[in-house]
């Protein structure tokens, strides 16, 4: 099945009921990761992402990316609940909520969470990874040729003057 699912992948992306056969095989087999793939690809996101949910936090990187594409609320959501911990109360690393919200064009929701990570970092005194995160957010935001907000810049370049 898997070299069949590889095929597929390949060279027959859009056969939503391949997908679906597919998903429903590896589910059966507790293959959470590979079925929520399939699932996404047979265009049942909610299924998808709730098995990338379960298969844990290795797939944030395709959850973010999913929810990016398909832009439905209800799965930004729920992705941002399982990110903040209220899912299984384990919260995950803030980057990852910046990510998500960067992605799918929150600018102003990725600057506040940026601000919150720095503030968070120079408390612990960690200053040199406050500024790089501010740094690389700017840089973000800059490449896609968007106004910078001004609480960014302000505190760019106050920590940057440490």
């Amino acid at each position: 099945m898997d070299e069949y699912a590889k095929i597929i992948l390949k060279i027959d992306e859009k056969n939503v009921e391949e997908h679906l056969k597919i998903a429903q095989y590896y589910e059966g087999k507790s293959d959470w990761g590979n079925a929520a793939r399939h699932y996404e690809k047979s265009e049942n996101y909610q299924k998808a992402l709730k098995l990338y949910i379960t298969e844990g936090e290795g797939k944030i990187p395709d959850m973010i990316e999913m929810v990016s594409k398909v832009k439905i609320d209800a799965l930004t959501h729920e992705l941002v609940d399982y990110l903040m911990g209220e899912t299984d109360n384990i919260p995950k690393e803030p980057q990852w909520t910046f990510k998500l919200y960067r992605a799918i064009g929150n600018v102003k929701q990725a600057v506040k969470i940026a601000i919150n990570i720095s503030q968070q970092e120079q408390e612990l005194g960690n200053y040199k990874y406050a500024h790089d995160v501010l740094l690389d957010t700017y840089k973000d935001i800059k490449s896609h040729s968007l106004k910078i907000p001004f609480d960014l810049n302000n505190r760019l370049m106050i920590i940057h003057s440490y």
